[in-house]
């Protein structure tokens, strides 16, 4: 997070202060975590001084502050602010008097760092559920093994660490062992990149930009971005258009570098964290073969380079299925619901877990949510897609997991399609309805009599109730199949509702727009079992069909109009 200070009251955050950066280098703080419960005579604040454009001062009691604007401030206040921005983030949102929140630091912090965390956070009016390490936190996004070693990679701006875990079958996670490197970075990267662009300079143009604090942030903003960039792409130009510099004649920036080069000019670094994690392994005492999963979490583990360096030393067992930039909140969202179930209170007047249905591909719909008071009665509409004359089977279950499969079979009621559409698509609505003893009736399509289930006192258990949530919650990575399924279903009702406005104006339509809507239905149907991404961009265009047919006019209508643009004229 990046913070610049206008006046003692008076701050931006985040992007905003970024896109200042250049502008105003020695008024933008960064990696302020680098600097929480550091003293200023430490050897990594001393190199941190050397690398960054902000001032770092001796605050008090030989702490590492900083100075801009005049002004001096200390971590803690810059780490409030932050938390006082995503505070009123939040509450953009959500209305409430107390927000609770779980924090991560990194794997390396000590104590006296986490306390100032704590103190930061309650100075912005966080209640602290808890801190948690980021490693821990990313596991708890990410993790598929239930029994056995899981290592923990991650990789930030101003550090790396390695943690080795050991997850048991009832799911607690124990730290092994870990390391952490605040020498190493992603800036550390960025800094080669831009030495390297400042030689070009130098010896293209006969200007040395290293003493201009402007032009090398234009040249640091520029790397950072081919950098990312190149974790893609075998190749990346980095240009900066015609940008002044404090010495003679603006430079036109205009270089190319390739990903062996790049490789190349962070060698060293790439060794260092190789001879660690290699390190961190023989310390552990664990082998390859041990290794269940690797897990990891920050920007930087993107770089194909490093990503090569983990699987070479630790295996080929890595974990894709979470953004890694994503990782570590997601995972402290988890452990914050799980703190907060294991306080919830549920009277018995309360439905425990949710009832819902099995649509398509196994994934669990919710109807009644949990903790609903009780009686209570819903209806939906839910989409079918059946032959005419079909009939299926509509199962009820109980729970919280997104499959199925992990819930409780309640019962199923049967639901045929008298009506005939396109992909057979037909709408019924199921009611269920849960009355104060746990009986759930099920009407369907209709039905005269409703169907009950009752609900098994053994499956209302506390016990039983916590650990289907806990489940639920730490199995969310499953949602992927939840994804395609429903995304599946949103396909096919574009379908549905494109061929039915299609139908009743295909006869006033001009040739053009319905040979597009037949486009756009026969590339739907194509990719339903396809690449999601094309799937959603082909529905959206569907819908976008749709609307044009929808909001068409004939040339008639349109003459009439008083719409002063319209260029229609009789012939």
């Amino acid at each position: 997070m990046l913070l610049t200070v206008k006046l003692a009251v008076s701050h931006h955050l985040g992007e905003l202060a970024k896109r200042r950066m250049w502008r105003q280098p020695s008024d933008v703080v960064y990696n302020i975590k680098s600097l929480i419960g550091k003293q200023f005579q430490d050897p990594s604040v001393q190199e941190m001084r050397r690398r960054v454009h902000f001032s770092i001062i001796e605050g008090p009691g030989g702490e590492a502050w900083v100075g801009i604007c005049g002004m001096e401030f200390s971590p803690v206040c810059i780490a409030t602010a932050i938390f006082q921005k995503l505070k009123h983030i939040v509450l953009m949102d959500q209305f409430h008097d107390e927000l609770q929140a779980v924090i991560s630091v990194p794997a390396f912090f000590d104590e006296l760092q986490k306390e100032h965390i704590k103190s930061a956070a309650h100075r912005a009016g966080f209640k602290l559920l808890q801190l948690i390490d980021e490693p821990i936190a990313a596991a708890l996004s990410s993790i598929t093994t239930e029994d056995g070693i899981v290592v923990v990679f991650g990789m930030g701006a101003g550090s790396y660490s390695v943690t080795i875990l050991r997850v048991s079958p009832d799911r607690k996670i124990e730290i092994r062992t870990q390391f952490a490197d605040t020498s190493v970075g992603g800036d550390q990267f960025d800094d080669k990149l831009v030495d390297f662009i400042g030689r070009q300079i130098l010896e293209g143009h006969s200007v040395d930009i290293r003493g201009d604090i402007y032009a090398m942030k234009m040249v640091a903003e520029a790397v950072e971005q081919a950098k990312v960039e190149l974790s893609s792409k075998p190749a990346v130009t980095v240009s900066v258009p015609s940008f002044s510099t404090s010495v003679p004649g603006p430079v036109d920036l205009n270089i190319k570098i390739s990903r062996p080069l790049f490789e190349k000019l962070v060698k060293d670094l790439l060794g260092q964290i190789k001879v660690k994690c290699q390190s961190i392994l023989e310390d552990a005492k664990v082998s390859t073969e041990d290794i269940k999963e690797i897990v990891l979490f920050g920007g930087m583990t993107r770089v194909p380079k490093i990503q090569g360096i983990i699987c070479e030393v630790f295996g080929q067992n890595l974990n894709t299925k979470v953004n890694p930039e994503e990782a570590v909140v997601v995972g402290s969202a988890i452990q914050a619901a799980l703190i907060l179930e294991d306080e919830q209170e549920i009277s018995d007047d309360m439905i425990p877990l949710s009832i819902g249905f099995e649509s398509s591909k196994g994934i669990f719909t919710k109807v009644i949510p949990r903790h609903s008071t009780l009686p209570i009665k819903r209806t939906v509409k839910i989409p079918t897609w059946l032959d005419y004359g079909e009939r299926k089977c509509i199962r009820i279950f109980f729970g919280e997991h997104v499959m199925v499969q992990h819930n409780i079979l309640l019962g199923e009621t049967q639901v045929i399609n008298n009506r005939g559409s396109f992909q057979g698509c037909v709408y019924f609505e199921l009611t269920l309805e849960v009355d104060k003893d746990y009986v759930v009736k099920v009407r369907c399509a209709g039905d005269e009599v409703p169907l009950s289930f009752p609900i098994n006192p053994k499956d209302r258990l506390k016990e039983n109730v916590d650990k289907a949530v806990k489940r639920a919650l730490l199995d969310w990575t499953m949602t992927g199949t939840e994804i395609r399924a429903r995304l599946g279903n949103l396909s096919k009702h574009t379908m549905n509702t494109l061929d039915d406005v299609l139908s009743v104006r295909k006869d006033e339509l001009p040739e053009d727009l319905c040979k597009e809507a037949l486009n756009a239905l026969a590339d739907l149907q194509k990719l339903l079992d396809g690449d999601l991404e094309m799937l959603k961009a082909k529905m959206l265009s569907a819908k976008s069909v749709e609307s044009k047919i929808l909001n068409w006019l004939p040339p008639s209508e349109l003459r009439d109009s008083d719409h002063e643009d319209y260029e229609y004229r009789d012939a």
